[in-house]
């Protein structure tokens, strides 16, 4: 009996160490656990969060991020103080902004600074006047309303000599005036080169759709970053529309895309493959950065609830910000929101982009290699041959 039993006890031993085995075929062999994702180095970019682009709370409430919303905006808030492009949510965004750049997932923060000369091209009063628009009994429909400028685009031109011109008084976007006429004047800027060589059949110019705006962001202006958004010593500021001719809604090239900044090659060479933003307006620098950014080859994420949109009128029941988002869905940039950056798993090695020594010192290296300013409008090269 006994013997019996430990014959039994041997088959047990050897069936159970079968079945066990990874050689056998019966049983599935666990999958292999599959190596971590490699980190892609990533920045963090704020576009243009700054006084210009957001309003001082309405007066009797003590909260500097406060939506505030005036009536030349299409509001009935008394703002404390009122951008020279205020955006109703502007400053609302501001503490989204700064918690983000504690992530762990940032190892360099850039912010961009809409920095403009008095008399821009992009001054709806450089064209039509002091009181440009319908609010102050303008010719002008609404703030951001899109004329056409003719831009130079000569072959050996660098990104600071690039140049844009009201040449066409007769196009439809002038023809609102009472009974159908003009509302716009030719400019002849003899200081401004597309100006003249835009002018004929044979001009070797491109054509561009540009927002005339009120004046802001003016280099001795309120072109300052926005009150209370935390900033470093080791951020690195992109001015940009420094150029008087030529307006930059993008921080990778001006607006009629025939140059691009240096911001790309800089970014390439710190091997930064992953780009986040934030930022003011949503629908036009937030878009036009984005956009770029999925073309020249970059993962994008725009941060969606800690940007703030302008809305200027398409025509048709829908504003820009329709437009914006859905070509940034079409070109495959991905929207996240705060919670969702903040909850990220961070790369090994960091805890936060406040506290990781990892993550300072690569920012610290990029302002003393690059500058603590860096003037996009210096220097460039042309989009295409």
């Amino acid at each position: 009996m006994i013997g019996q039993l430990l014959v039994l006890a041997s088959l047990l031993a050897t069936t159970s160490a079968f079945a066990s085995s990874p050689t056998d075929p019966c049983v599935a062999s666990p999958p292999p656990t599959a190596p971590a994702a490699p980190h892609k180095k990533t920045a963090f970019i704020h576009v243009d969060i700054q006084k210009c682009f957001t309003n001082g709370p309405p007066k009797g409430i003590d909260n500097d991020y406060a939506y505030c919303n005036p009536p030349a905006t299409g509001g009935t808030d008394n703002c404390t103080r009122l951008g020279s492009l205020g955006v109703a949510e502007g400053a609302t965004i501001v503490p989204a902004v700064n918690d983000l750049r504690h992530s762990c997932l940032f190892e360099g923060v850039f912010r961009s600074q809409d920095y403009h000369p008095a008399d821009h091209i992009s001054f709806a009063s450089r064209h039509f006047g002091e009181t440009p628009f319908s609010f102050a009994d303008g010719p002008l429909p609404f703030v951001g309303y899109p004329i056409e400028l003719a831009c130079t685009k000569n072959s050996t031109e660098e990104i600071k000599d690039v140049a844009c011109c009201l040449v066409d008084a007769a196009q439809p976007a002038c023809m609102i005036g009472a009974n159908g006429t003009t509302v716009c004047t030719q400019d002849t800027d003899p200081e401004n080169p597309a100006c003249s060589a835009c002018v004929g059949p044979d001009a070797n110019c491109t054509k561009m759709m540009q927002g005339m705006w009120t004046d802001h962001c003016e280099q001795g202006g309120d072109s300052g970053f926005a009150t209370g958004l935390e900033v470093d010593d080791d951020d690195v500021i992109l001015q940009k529309g420094k150029n008087p001719h030529a307006d930059a809604y993008s921080i990778f090239m001006d607006n009629p895309r025939l140059h691009y900044t240096p911001l790309n090659d800089m970014l390439q060479e710190e091997g930064f493959e992953v780009i986040y933003i934030a930022g003011i307006p949503f629908d036009f620098c937030v878009y036009w950065t984005a956009i770029d950014a999925i073309r020249l080859g970059y993962e994008v994420y725009v941060v969606e609830d800690a940007t703030a949109s302008i809305g200027v009128p398409n025509g048709d029941n829908t504003t820009s910000v329709d437009t914006a988002k859905a070509d940034m869905l079409l070109q495959g940039v991905k929207f996240v929101s705060t919670e969702e950056v903040l909850t990220s798993e961070c790369p090994a090695g960091t805890e936060n982009m406040w506290t990781s020594r990892r993550n300072r010192r690569k920012s610290r290296r990029l302002v003393e290699k690059y500058g603590k300013v860096v003037t996009l409008w210096t220097h460039g090269v042309l989009s295409q041959p």
